[in-house]
């Protein structure tokens, strides 16, 4: 059983390869961002305040929060994102999307969401959902 289950990691580590390269080619192409930097940005922009903390990105994206300072930087001096200090804490700060960051955020989406219909054309609504369960499962 456990050469299977290599196996089956191996090909889902193959496939995921496949698709961050295809995702980073087309949204790159498109708008100048890679698939984590656009995961990133939907990350903020999906906040109830379209605002987070380095730190808060950093759990839910299961990265480290210097990670996600750094990957914020470029951002920043692209305008995409803007930092804001934290009133409540002098040491913390926000990261927000700014105006033509929502919007690259938005257009980069649609491009995303069509690129993942690339992938997942063959499967059904229901094995789609089936593949989202087994994949949490094995997280």
């Amino acid at each position: 059983m456990n050469d299977v289950a290599f196996e089956a990691l191996s090909a889902l580590l193959t496939t995921n390869a496949k698709i961050v390269r295809a995702f980073d080619a087309k949204i790159g192409m498109h708008h100048g961002l890679s698939l984590g930097e656009l995961t990133l940005l939907r990350a903020i922009g999906n906040r109830p305040e379209r605002k987070a903390r380095p730190t808060e990105l950093a759990r839910e994206l299961h990265l480290s929060a210097s990670g996600i300072t750094r990957a914020l930087l470029p951002l920043e001096k692209r305008g995409i994102v803007r930092r804001e200090p934290d009133p409540d804490d002098g040491r913390a700060s926000f990261a927000t999307l700014t105006d033509s960051g929502r919007e690259l955020v938005d257009d980069a989406s649609t491009t995303a969401s069509q690129t993942a219909e690339r992938f997942m054309h063959r499967l059904s609504l229901g094995q789609t959902r089936q593949m989202i369960r087994l994949l949490e499962e094995i997280g």
